[in-house]
């Protein structure tokens, strides 16, 4: 049984692709991080080696051991950590190892698959390299390649793999998953779900990883505090996170989000729309925090706030890019 939660035309597609014989050598799923794309991309290579009647069952010896991360036939082929810390592509020599290993006949199950997650991040050389085994498809193999930002691989990739959007899912079927499938209570689901932007995924590990929303509350400490700073003290901040932005891109442009979603908070709160927010803990904080600001300016603030994210999206300088936006912030009452 398939346990994706929202994405249901995905799944039906590939369950009638199944049922009829016709899964393609190559799908590529596109969508938001954390939306369910590498878990369907594990219950597919389930669904290709199952051995129980109703792939994929989750039961049998191969549902288990590709769920345990165990099975010879499955492979996720990530950015690699190392000694000097993460690195910021997937390499030719990993892309020439996958493949090395689809060269060779499955080893333990019918089918070898291998997941590439984040497929954007391999480097023009892994991708050149990738094309030639995708040109010539060898039998018994499956490639999932995942990706957020479909437009930063080639084309002719692409063009090559049946490809499959996912999207958030609706805040209101978000809490019920988490309570009915995760037990989680339901004021805590409520939050979860508001804070999560409709990602199942991060609810789930913000749910079970104390350390995200500590992250949360330090982030929340400083967009709070900036505006009563001075310009030589935002600017230091700006410069801090243009480091952490090379090293980290995802982090970053996830602490931005958490700047939108405050602002339109305070926004929200001003005009006395409290029960749409999104920092439900922090209700009584963002209605003090409205008393404080003029909604015209918190307006003009969120427009900088999305073009800095365009700009950091198209690799303008980050410490420039955030300069600009600290200048940009509201000014308390």
């Amino acid at each position: 049984m398939w346990q994706t939660v929202g994405q249901d035309r995905a799944v039906a597609a590939l369950q009638r692709g199944l049922a009829q014989g016709r899964q393609a050598h190559a799908y590529l799923f596109v969508g938001p991080p954390q939306v369910g794309k590498g878990t369907l991309a594990l219950e597919l290579a389930q669904a290709l080696n199952c051995d129980g009647p109703e792939p994929p069952c989750g039961e049998c010896t191969p549902c288990r051991r590709i769920a345990g991360g165990i099975h010879a036939d499955v492979q996720v082929v990530t950015v690699e950590t190392g000694d000097g810390g993460p690195h910021k592509d997937i390499s030719i020599d990993q892309i020439r190892e996958v493949g090395r290993t689809v060269s060779l006949r499955p080893f333990e199950g019918r089918c070898r698959v291998i997941i590439i997650d984040p497929a954007d991040a391999m480097n023009e050389a892994a991708q050149n390299a990738f094309l030639k085994t995708l040109e010539e498809p060898p039998p018994d193999v499956v490639f999932v390649l995942i990706t957020s930002r479909p437009r930063a691989m080639r084309a002719t990739i692409r063009s090559r793999c049946q490809q499959f959007e996912f999207s958030s899912l609706p805040v209101a079927k978000l809490e019920e998953a988490l309570r009915e499938r995760w037990s989680v209570a339901p004021r805590q689901a409520q939050l979860l779900a508001r804070l999560s932007r409709g990602r199942l995924g991060w609810a789930i590990a913000a749910r079970r990883d104390e350390e995200m929303m500590r992250v949360r509350h330090e982030a929340l400490v400083d967009i709070r505090s900036l505006p009563e700073r001075t310009i030589q003290d935002r600017f230091a901040y700006a410069s801090e996170v243009a480091g952490r932005f090379s090293r980290d891109r995802v982090t970053v442009m996830a602490v931005l989000d958490l700047w939108r979603e405050w602002w339109r908070d305070v926004l929200l709160a001003s005009s006395g729309g409290q029960d749409a927010i999104t920092n439900l803990d922090l209700g009584d904080i963002l209605k003090a925090e409205a008393d404080r600001y003029e909604p015209g300016q918190v307006i003009a603030f969120l427009r900088s706030l999305a073009a800095s994210k365009r700009r950091l999206e198209e690799n303008v300088n980050p410490r420039l890019a955030l300069e600009v936006l600290m200048l940009d912030l509201p000014t308390p009452r």
